[in-house]
């Protein structure tokens, strides 16, 4: 009398197996939703650092506005600032500020993600030839930061007084 032994998996195999498999799954889908967060962020920060230097170089070329916008009879700055909209998300405007006062928005970006807040509201008024003044939080520094930021990831605007503009993306 021979005994035969069957050559496959026992259910006890393939459970590890499955739930193996499910493990990786579950962190790879993890790490790639956190992945989509910061280029989310980063993308936002993007469009953020290129609001600012269109403005920079719009104030430098003296530009008075066009067809869509309107016209200044003389450029007094070209201003970028943040605030907030009733729903708490973080809202940026640029726009040309004319010598009579009158202002002309030219673009706008809303970062729509939940949860990303701003460290200080700024508004960066690019001179027409002459750098820049900075306010972070209604004051006027010489340089300073502010930081986008949403989970455990930041996009830090350094600003200064001669029209400086450094991104980091950490």
């Amino acid at each position: 009398m021979t005994l035969s032994h069957s050559r496959g998996f026992t259910f006890i195999e393939l459970l590890m197996t499955v739930s193996i498999m499910i493990i990786s799954l579950a962190i790879g889908i993890t790490n790639y939703l956190r992945f989509l967060d910061k280029q989310s962020l980063y993308q936002a920060g993007s469009s953020v650092e290129s609001i600012f230097k269109d403005a920079r170089s719009k104030a430098q070329s003296g530009f008075l506005g066009n067809e869509e916008i309107g016209f200044c009879d003389k450029l007094a700055a070209v201003e970028v600032l943040s605030s907030l909209t009733a729903e708490s998300k973080v809202f940026f405007t640029a726009q040309l500020r004319c010598a009579n006062a009158d202002l002309l928005v030219y673009d706008t970006h809303l970062v729509s993600q939940t949860g990303t807040v701003l460290s200080q509201n700024f508004k960066v008024s690019f001179l027409p030839m002459r750098g820049s003044v900075v306010l972070l939080n209604s004051i006027s520094v010489a340089s300073g930061s502010a930081i986008l930021s949403r989970n455990d990831n930041e996009v830090t605007f350094n600003l200064d007084q001669g029209g400086t503009i450094d991104v980091k993306y950490e």
